[in-house]
């Protein structure tokens, strides 16, 4: 409601009016004036919002772990793509097929040829002297520990003690690498007799394989595989699986061994 200012002399809006729209009340350059400072303001804000927005656009995603990602559909769908082969290989901790893994009563672990018989015999150093016999009588792997200081020069040793038996031929006599990674040697020959073992009964001699190394204990140790001549080409590969099974598989007296894994 618009009254008379008898101090201005003039009509002009209530007391309330002016109070709250006091830029209707003013003179035009300061009307101006506000409205300037207005505009300001308000383009300060729209470029500060604009800003804000697109930095809360651009804020990354919350870390998701690799177990809440969307799971694979177990039937397949189309278009989804095959394994490799090659990645997809499974191992297993289970021996060869034939084998089986025993703890033996001198406290190692070996894996041996299913049906072998266990015989032993006292030893001057360290466990006692441990072999596994096929049903054959002949073929059968000799494990014991070696006194030596190094596996080159056990099997060295050795290698002089088998040199006089008769027939004997020597195939190598050499270093090898343990499957471990430490120090290994390695004589393999072939003679008629073998000292304490009779006769193959075959006609044919034996073909022996004298695996030295070092175990995970720090020891060393002698895995010696025994086989005949009769067929060579299949023998030899016979002694070897044997041999490879069994180092594989050894676990010396008194250590924590992990099993093996085999594709």
């Amino acid at each position: 409601m618009r009254v008379f200012d008898t101090e201005r002399q003039e009509w002009s809006a209530s007391r309330r009016e002016r109070l709250f729209h006091t830029e209707r009340y003013l003179d035009l350059p300061r009307q101006r004036a506000v409205l300037q400072r207005t505009a300001v303001v308000l383009a300060v804000c729209g470029v500060s919002f604009g800003a804000w927005a697109l930095g809360w656009k651009d804020e990354p995603r919350p870390y998701r772990p690799p177990a809440q990602e969307a799971p694979v559909d177990p039937g397949g769908s189309e278009g989804a793509t095959t394994a490799d082969p090659e990645q997809s290989v499974s191992t297993s901790t289970a021996p060869p097929a034939g084998y089986e893994v025993l703890d033996d009563a001198q406290g190692f672990r070996i894996a041996v040829p299913e049906g072998w018989t266990r015989e032993s015999q006292s030893s001057q150093y360290g466990i006692d002297i441990v072999a596994y016999r096929g049903p054959d009588g002949i073929r059968r792997i000799q494990v014991f520990q070696v006194m030596e200081a190094t596996a080159h020069e056990s099997v060295v040793e050795s290698q002089k003690a088998s040199s006089k038996l008769d027939g004997y031929q020597e195939i190598h006599v050499q270093d090898v690498t343990d499957p471990s990674g430490g120090e290994a040697a390695e004589h393999e020959y072939t003679s008629d007799e073998l000292s304490g073992e009779p006769a193959t009964g075959t006609g044919a001699g034996y073909h022996v394989i004298d695996y030295r190394f070092q175990a995970e204990d720090g020891e060393k140790y002698a895995l010696i595989v025994y086989g005949s001549q009769s067929d060579q080409t299949d023998q030899t590969d016979a002694e070897r699986e044997v041999l490879d099974t069994a180092r594989a598989w050894f676990c010396p007296p008194d250590t924590q061994c992990a099993a093996p894994q085999t594709p």
